[in-house]
């Protein structure tokens, strides 16, 4: 699965990155304090200091006895935002930075970032009207529902559209619904299966990085010739992760049905028995 938009951009970012310290002469870079460079990355001068005593951001050139900062600064505070809004720590971006300026093979960063970034299911969100969510639900859906199913973040309502995630959750949802099922009961069995899917999904991944990664220190960038098979593992987790909830779920659904609803088909098959000898 190719990276999305936003990782291209992102690694076109990267690679275009100058090694800190080298200077194109044939344009005038633009000059800034550290308050203006602040404002402009949208920072504070408390964070601009404090990556300069990390290493992740030169320090400016004096002039006399003010700080000069340069476009230089500018673009690698904002890919350092980038990078922490994408969820990576300091030291990982000091290490990955580093690891660039040495002429790292981005080819390998690009397939941990797609590994990590890329959607887990193939839905995209589909935006409709709000009346036609509440016709698929034959008008059944109580504000009370719709409020529920919103904190869940089963859709997004926005203004008189709403933004669902999974279409095909929704569909069977309405399917359920019209069988006479109330929606709000079916909001708590989901409610009780992301909580239990969550779980699972922690401790599955927590073992993986117990048993896998257990050999590089913590914050640490691998070394790069493991970042393959790092990539090839998350990539594994998919399929079988789903495999397992899939078979989990299916043994769980034939012990529920024999439980609640043996009874009630033994007793229709008496009532057969009953009507044939009539």
């Amino acid at each position: 699965m190719p990276p999305k938009d936003s990782t291209r951009r992102f690694i076109e970012q990267v690679s275009q990155m100058r090694p800190e310290g080298s200077h194109d002469k044939s344009r005038l870079e633009r000059e800034y304090t550290i308050d203006e460079l602040a404002r402009a990355t949208g920072t504070t001068t408390r964070n601009i200091r404090a990556y300069q005593e990390r290493g992740i951001l030169r320090s400016p050139r004096l002039r006399g006895r003010k700080g000069i900062y340069s476009d230089e600064h500018y673009s690698r505070l904002r890919l350092i935002a980038n990078l922490l809004e994408r969820g990576y720590t300091l030291s990982s971006i000091g290490d990955l930075l580093t690891a660039v300026e040495q002429g790292m093979d981005l080819k390998n960063f690009v397939g941990i970032e797609s590994a990590l970034t890329s959607p887990w299911t193939d839905e995209e969100t589909v935006v409709m009207p709000l009346t036609q969510l509440m016709a698929m639900f034959d008008t059944k859906m109580t504000s009370e529902a719709l409020a529920k199913a919103r904190d869940l973040d089963l859709f997004r309502i926005e203004g008189d559209h709403v933004s669902i995630r999974s279409l095909r959750m929704m569909q069977a949802g309405a399917e359920l619904v019209s069988t006479g099922i109330p929606f709000e009961e079916l909001l708590d069995i989901i409610q009780m299966l992301r909580g239990n899917v969550e779980r699972v999904a922690n401790e599955l991944v927590k073992l993986v990085s117990e048993h896998v990664l257990e050999k590089y220190d913590f914050d640490a960038t691998p070394p790069k010739e493991d970042l393959p098979q790092l990539v090839d593992l998350i990539w594994r987790l998919r399929p079988l992760a789903e495999m397992a909830v899939h078979a989990e779920l299916a043994r769980a659904m034939e012990r529920a049905a024999n439980h609640f609803l043996g009874d009630r088909l033994e007793t229709i098959i008496q009532e057969l028995e009953v009507l044939k000898r009539k």
